[in-house]
């Protein structure tokens, strides 16, 4: 299901809950946003638990992969340290634990394209300094910093690097389980007031839990295959 169709869910579910249309005080974009923040938190929580459950620490990407997008960013000129940078402002990600959301990254140029720069190692914001020295010219790697990436000992004719990450749009498409958990977290914020039940997932006899549940399936079916 996509982001989108769960907004456009949630939202019809939300007016049909308030006696009149003058006392919504809630908009579809503001829905939009909440769905975003809460999808966000979700995804970061079960990364750090599937982190807890393997036996050697490694995380479960089963619920990202789906959502990963390459895009390709043009690098700057190089500063005095030879560092390029790749400008991502235009993009909001879903960001994981130590940068867990950046799966991979591609550097593109012309005919220096070889093996040897297929592979950039990302590192932690800050080590950089560990690699100035000339002695380690040969070690390609990048940094996430703010809004954006840097890169270091890339040569000269990779003109841009693309990026697989996890990128927020409202068309990614997210399983039918995470949605319903997001929808019971945004609906408990827009039903305070109604008490609407966070807990309710094993409840049959809740008329909001049966509903929603019959929304989101019957929805999810009706979209096509790709």
């Amino acid at each position: 299901m996509k982001i989108k169709q769960l907004n456009e869910i949630l939202f019809k579910f939300y007016s049909e809950g308030r006696p009149k249309a003058t006392a919504r005080t809630i908009r579809e974009a503001d829905i939009l946003q909440m769905i975003t923040i809460s999808y966000g938190a979700i995804i970061r929580q079960r990364f750090l638990e599937s982190k807890k459950l393997d036996e050697f620490g490694e995380p479960d990407y089963s619920f990202t992969s789906p959502i990963l997008e390459v895009k390709e960013f043009p690098l700057s000129e190089p500063n005095t340290v030879g560092m390029r940078r790749a400008d991502m402002n235009g993009f909001d990600l879903y960001r994981l634990p130590n940068n867990g959301h950046i799966t991979n990254m591609y550097p593109i140029g012309g005919s220096c394209g070889s093996e040897e720069i297929n592979k950039i190692t990302l590192v932690k914001a800050g080590e950089e300094k560990f690699y100035t020295n000339p002695k380690f010219n040969f070690f390609k790697y990048a940094s996430i910093v703010g809004r954006g990436m840097n890169t270091y000992n890339l040569p000269p004719c990779v003109t841009k690097i693309a990026i697989e990450t996890t990128y927020n749009s409202d068309d990614i498409d997210i399983t039918l389980d995470i949605a319903h958990e997001v929808s019971l977290q945004v609906l408990n914020i827009l039903f305070k007031e109604k008490q609407f039940p966070v807990p309710i997932i094993d409840n049959s006899f809740d008329g909001n839990a049966g509903q929603l549940k019959q929304r989101l399936t019957q929805y999810a079916a009706q979209q096509p295959v790709e």
